[in-house]
């Protein structure tokens, strides 16, 4: 390792660092959705008496033994138990490759005070009395876990939709994690109501529309205001049906066991998604999601087929084209109509590098302004966890704009101080806990350790953010710009408080998070966050490298170079000391960027060499990168892009070599 360059600017010996461091239980197989009751409504009287029926005959059921009321896990953390037909087990069992197993008594029951309200019964219809009606027929008394108060799905889609208020049925409602909350409804869209548009808030709490069933208001606090628009007036309805049956043709009857690849492997370390919230209405019907985002976690899951033993043994696989095809079309239409899971299915589509265009990303940011997702939520009358996703989805795609930026060379679309208004993430905006990949199998990564990456990640972003901001403006870098004013030595002044921040960043990693930090048979997704590191420091050197001037101090313009050097060597050593558990963990869309820029700078080196002998070391570093980068392209796509990007797009550095050993970089040295 070269020795470490001195702080930019100075003389000093105080060094800056060369560098801070260099087959599962799948779910079961979704239901369809029930067809629709709108155009056949029974009366209130008929749908009662068959409401009070199938719940008898369900009340009859549950004594009838152990497998109809909740199993141990279930009693324990108290989910909502659905078991679908000819299953036997529950779907959050299966969902974990939890046993289902009844050894455990009822919990405790809770002594009613004298204070409490009495119960809510319903009346048996025509009668105001239900006394007069006769004693009720004896039934077997149920633990508080047992009672059907939280009915089948298939139950509650028989009832018609106009029973959903009525006060016989009222309290068979069961709660669900979707009540309340602001921009996952299935057949709405929000729109955020900005604070200079021509829509005065104060204004719309008197608007009375004509038809609240095409368009309502939703006030969330005293200075933010949505407009709630039905999707019919932007979309067809059997048309969403018909692309979700054909998503789920094309992968049919794998679905379950993607599912529980992507939240295995994909999500940990990239928690876009609410993964209850999904899982609980992938139990009732793959009708209840929206067709981009369904296809975006197909897709992103095939990529780890290997880790399943039924994908991985089947003749048999999904036609990954056609679902992109299927992810791609209807990304388009959905945008339409525009809400959080829009959101979600945009910025998962954009981690496979083909789908990754900058004009994409500003498509999302856009759409995310008009869900509110750049506010502040923290006082919004909505779920707690939907503030978490919020924040979440919100620090997701502010990585995406930063990252897109430094990728494609494009302004920021985010500002920071002025547009930027989320607060940061912390560890309770994270559902899932150690407890949920309790029963995990080989080949997963772990949720702790994902969900710490992901803020580190944002950390991460916020320094790139300055980098971006600092030194690759169109301002600062244009002839006679902020950077040409203030010369090297300026340039450097301004590198000396990022390079810091870097510096500290690394040491305070902790070290579940450290590259050489993997476990047996668990996937580690640590090698990307290193990356991104390394990358950002590249990135910040690039700037220092291009802006040495022909005046610049000469042993300012030796400790640079030397600091540049030192940072290639560091990269280098990270790309070598990647594990097949890095390489075949999740990798974001910049993967493949990250690893071209670190040949690029190999390249930049070579083109600014101060003689043919400092130009002969950077031709084997580029001709040793390329090698590790070839070796690791067959288990790694992102690598194999990077390789092609090289040595495609960039110009070609398989040629540097040859042209240091013929002479020629006299005739290229800028």
């Amino acid at each position: 390792m070269d020795a470490t360059p001195a702080p930019y600017g100075t003389t000093s010996s105080t060094p800056i660092p060369a560098s801070a461091g260099p087959g599962p239980t799948t779910l079961p197989a979704p239901a369809p959705t029930p067809p629709s009751y709108e155009s056949h409504q029974p009366s209130s009287s008929s749908a009662a008496a068959a409401a009070a029926a199938a719940v008898a005959a369900a009340v009859a059921s549950s004594a009838t033994g152990a497998q109809s009321r909740p199993c141990d896990i279930c009693r324990q953390r108290k989910p909502r138990c659905v078991r679908e037909e000819g299953r036997d087990k529950w779907v959050m069992c299966s969902c974990h490759g939890q046993p289902c197993t009844y050894l455990r008594g009822p919990l405790p029951r809770k002594r009613r005070k004298a204070t409490d309200p009495p119960e809510v019964r319903p009346q048996t219809n025509g009668s105001g009395n239900a006394a007069a009606a006769g004693p009720p027929p004896a039934l077997m008394p149920l633990d508080p876990q047992e009672e059907i108060t939280h009915p089948s799905p298939e139950l509650l889609e028989a009832l018609s939709p106009s029973l959903a208020g009525s006060e016989n049925i009222a309290h068979f409602n069961p709660p669900s994690l979707l009540d309340g909350t602001l921009g996952l409804h299935l057949k709405t869209n929000s729109e955020y109501v900005g604070n200079t548009s021509y829509r005065e808030p104060s204004l719309l709490d008197l608007h009375r529309p004509s038809d609240p069933s095409v368009r309502s208001v939703r006030r969330l606090d005293d200075s933010t205001v949505f407009l709630i628009h039905r999707d019919r007036e932007t979309s067809s309805e059997p048309q969403r049906i018909a692309d979700l049956d054909a998503i789920e043709k094309l992968v049919h009857p794998l679905g379950s066991t993607l599912v529980n690849l992507y939240f295995r492997i994909v999500h940990p370390s990239f928690p876009v998604l609410h993964k209850k919230v999904f899982l609980e209405k992938y139990a009732r019907s793959y009708h209840e999601f929206s067709p981009p985002l369904l296809a975006a976690v197909y897709l992103i899951a095939l990529d780890w087929s290997l880790y399943d033993r039924t994908l991985a043994t089947s003749s048999w696989q999904p036609d990954q084209a056609a679902l992109e095809a299927l992810a791609l079309r209807t990304m388009s239409d959905d945008m339409k109509r525009p809400k959080i899971s829009t959101l979600q299915a945009g910025l998962l589509i954009q981690q496979r590098f083909r789908n990754n265009t900058w004009t994409f990303t500003a498509q999302l940011i856009a759409l995310a302004q008009g869900l509110g997702l750049h506010v502040d939520c923290s006082d919004w009358a909505i779920p707690e966890w939907e503030k978490g996703l919020r924040r979440r989805l919100a620090w997701g795609l502010f990585m995406q704009d930063k990252w897109g930026a430094l990728v494609h060379g494009r302004p920021s679309h985010i500002r920071l101080d002025e547009d930027w208004d989320v607060r940061p993430c912390r560890v309770e905006d994270f559902p899932e806990t150690a407890a949920d990949e309790e029963y995990d199998p080989e080949g997963s990564a772990e949720v702790v350790v994902g969900r710490e990456l992901f803020l580190r990640q944002i950390e991460l972003s916020l320094i790139l953010s300055d980098v971006l901001a600092t030194f690759y403006t169109a301002k600062a870098t244009r002839r006679g710009g902020t950077l040409d004013q203030i010369g090297t030595v300026g340039v450097a002044e301004l590198a000396k408080p990022i390079v810091m921040m870097l510096r500290e960043w690394y040491a305070k990693l902790p070290e579940a998070l450290q590259l050489q930090e993997t476990r047996l048979k668990k996937l580690s997704a640590n090698g990307s966050l290193h990356l991104s590191y390394i990358s950002i420091d590249l990135a910040l050197h690039r700037s220092l490298v291009r802006n040495i001037s022909s005046n610049a101090p000469p042993e300012l313009r030796a400790a640079i170079r030397t600091g540049a050097r030192a940072r290639l060597a560091a990269a280098s050593n990270i790309i070598s000391n990647l594990q097949m558990e890095h390489i075949q963990s999740f990798w974001g869309f910049a993967a493949s960027a990250q690893l071209a820029g670190i040949g690029s700078f190999a390249g930049l080196l070579w083109t600014t060499s101060d003689d043919d002998a400092e130009a002969m070391y950077y031709a084997d570093r580029v001709e040793e990168y390329l090698w590790s980068l070839r070796v690791r392209a067959q288990a790694a796509p992102f690598a194999r892009e990077a390789l092609r990007m090289l040595e495609a797009d960039v110009g070609g550095l398989g040629a540097v070599r040859a042209a240091a050993t013929t002479g020629l970089h006299g005739e290229m040295k800028m």
